[in-house]
């Protein structure tokens, strides 16, 4: 049994651990943007989504935009139809067959390139007062830790089966 373990197993607080304090960063920067997002730019979390992807990506189909957000495809094609009746977003069949391509227009991608430099502020925000070595190990960390926790997802997505 290693240390950590040890510590589990003698009653310590589970949300001293890393991954309980990376859920509850996660849960709180969740919650404070979606009120920024409703705020600054009147667009609900699925809208925020859906633009950031397009922002990206565009064009691209309704099947592949909810393979993206891994979103259902019935909520994802209201959502956008809402958008494209404000303005944000555009719809235009693709050439030679049935399918959709969603894009952003003129409007979404003036909004789009605003919501990148809030972006860009919250982050700097979030990383002030560290030192770029520090900043520069969290990146390191956090990257190792996604892969570890995108191998976690395909063990479990392969056990469910």
């Amino acid at each position: 049994m290693n240390e950590a373990e040890t510590d589990v197993r003698a009653g310590s607080d589970i949300y001293s651990l890393v991954s309980m304090r990376m859920i509850r960063l996660f849960v709180m920067l969740r919650k404070a943007g979606v009120l920024a997002h409703r705020r600054q730019f009147e667009v609900s979390e699925t809208e925020w989504r859906i633009m950031t992807q397009l922002g990206e990506r565009a064009p691209v189909s309704l099947n592949r935009l909810a393979d993206a957000m891994l979103q259902d495809r019935g909520q994802l094609s209201r959502a956008v139809k809402a958008m494209v009746e404000r303005g944000l977003l555009t719809r235009e069949r693709k050439p030679g067959g049935p399918e959709i391509e969603i894009g952003l227009s003129a409007r979404g991608r003036e909004m789009y390139a605003k919501m990148v430099e809030w972006v860009y502020h919250r982050d700097r925000v979030l990383t002030q007062g560290l030192q770029r070595d520090e900043a520069d190990t969290v990146l390191r960390v956090v990257s190792q830790m996604i892969e570890r926790a995108h191998a976690m997802l395909e063990d479990e997505q392969r056990l469910g089966e």
